[in-house]
C-alpha cells in the first residue's frame, strides 16, 4: 500500500510540473524515465527460523521421588526462493536435534534428529500448473539404538546412523500452485536411492538394502551387504501453510511413494505437521507430529522377555510427537 502511495505521489508531482512548465527539466525527465521503465521481475525471497526448547529438573531430597533431567531441542529451518517471469526455484533446509539427560551420571538419549534438504525448479505451464523437477536428500546426524523394555537405549544394538539410512530422491512431474498456501507436486517418474553406509547394518539388510550371504565355507563374510537400494516409482508431495488464527500458524507436509518394481501397492507415507503459537516476540509454543510408514523399514514389535531376541519384526506405523515452549528467532 505504501509503495503504491509513493508512486502515485511521484506521478502527481510530475503531472503538476508538466502543467506549470512547457518543457520539463533534466531532473524531471530522469524521474519520469525511471517511473516508465519496466519493473524487474526477478526476485529472491529468504527466511530463517531458529528455535530452542529446554527443560530442566533438579530434585534434592524430594519425598515424592523422581530424577534430575535436562532436555533440549534445537531446530533450524531456512528457505531461499527465486522468481523470474515463468521460472520458479524453491530451496529449503530443515535441521533438528534433541537430547535428554536423565540422572547426573547417565548418557544422553537422542530425542530428535533430522537433516532434510529440498530443491525444486518449476517452469510455468498455465496459471496454476508448473512443469517441475524436484531433488531431495534426507538423513540424520547421530547413531540411534534399539530401546530396552524400560525405554533406555541398548547401546549394543545400533539401528541407524549418519547416512544409514540416507535418502536421495529425484523426481520429474507437475506442480500445482493455486495460491500461496498450497502446493501439490505429482510425479509418475521418480528415482529413490536408499543408502546404508554403516556396513554392519548393510550386512543385516537394514532399510531394504540387499543382504548378502557370501561365505568362506564356514561363516558369513563381513562386508558383503550392499550399501544402496535403488527404486523407481511414483511420488506425490503436498504442502499446506496457513495462519489458523492470529499468531497461530500451521504447516503440513505429506509425501507418498510407490515402488513400481517391488510391492507397488504398499505406499510409503511421511506426514509432518507443525503448529506454532506465538506468545511474544521471542517465545513460541510448538506442537510437532510425524507419522511414517516405510515398507522397507523393519521394526521390532515384540521381544523375548528372557533373551531379548526379536520375535515379531516387520514394517509398521511410526509416530513421533514433540511439544515444546522455547525461544524462537525469525531472520
Amino acid at each position: 500500500m505504501l509503495k503504491h502511495t509513493i508512486v502515485a505521489t511521484l506521478l502527481g508531482a510530475a503531472t503538476l510540473s508538466a502543467w506549470a512548465q512547457s518543457a520539463p527539466t533534466a531532473d524531471e525527465e530522469k524521474a519520469m524515465k525511471s517511473l516508465a521503465a519496466p519493473k524487474d521481475s526477478t526476485k529472491w525471497s529468504t527466511g530463517t527460523t531458529i528455535g530452542f526448547n529446554n527443560t530442566f529438573t533438579y530434585l534434592s531430597q524430594w519425598a515424592a521421588g523422581g530424577n534430575n533431567s535436562i532436555s533440549t531441542t534445537g531446530l533450524l529451518s531456512t528457505y531461499k526462493n527465486y522468481r523470474n517471469g515463468k521460472n520458479a526455484w524453491d530451496n529449503s533446509l530443515d535441521m533438528a536435534y534433541g537430547i535428554l539427560l536423565q540422572g547426573l551420571d547417565s548418557r544422553a538419549i537422542k530425542t530428535d534428529d533430522k537433516l532434510d534438504v529440498t530443491s525444486k525448479y518449476g517452469r510455468q505451464a498455465s496459471k496454476k500448473w508448473f512443469y517441475a523437477a524436484l531433488l531431495n536428500f534426507k538423513t540424520q546426524f547421530a547413531p540411534g539404538y534399539s530401546p530396552l523394555a524400560n525405554g533406555i537405549p541398548d547401546y549394543n544394538r545400533k539401528i541407524s546412523d549418519l547416512m544409514a539410512p540416507g535418502w536421495t530422491l529425484f523426481s520429474l512431474g507437475m506442480d500445482y500452485k493455486p495460491n500461496d498456501k498450497l502446493t501439490a507436486f505429482i510425479s509418475p517418474v521418480t528415482y529413490r536411492g536408499i543408502f546404508v553406509l554403516d556396513q554392519d547394518l548393510a550386512d543385516a539388510g537394514a532399510f531394504g538394502v540387499k543382504r548378502q550371504f557370501e561365505t568362506d565355507g564356514i561363516t558369513v563374510i563381513k562386508g558383503s551387504g550392499e550399501n544402496l537400494r535403488s527404486e523407481m516409482g511414483a511420488y506425490a508431495r503436498v504442502q499446506y501453510t496457513t495462519d489458523v488464527i492470529e499468531n497461530v500458524n500451521l504447516k503440513s507436509k505429506i509425501e507418498l511413494f510407490s515402488n513400481y518394481i517391488d510391492n507397488p501397492q504398499n505406499v510409503d507415507i511421511s506426514w509432518e505437521n507443525l503448529i506454532s503459537m506465538k506468545i511474544n516476540k521471542w517465545m513460541t509454543t510448538t506442537i510437532f507430529t510425524h507419522l511414517i510408514y516405510d515398507d522397507n523399514t523393519q521394526i521390532v514389535k515384540e521381544t523375548d522377555e528372557l533373551t531379548g531376541a526379536a520375535t515379531n519384526v516387520g514394517p509398521g506405523v511410526q509416530f513421533k510427537s514433540i511439544i515444546g515452549i522455547g525461544l524462537s528467532w525469525k531472520l
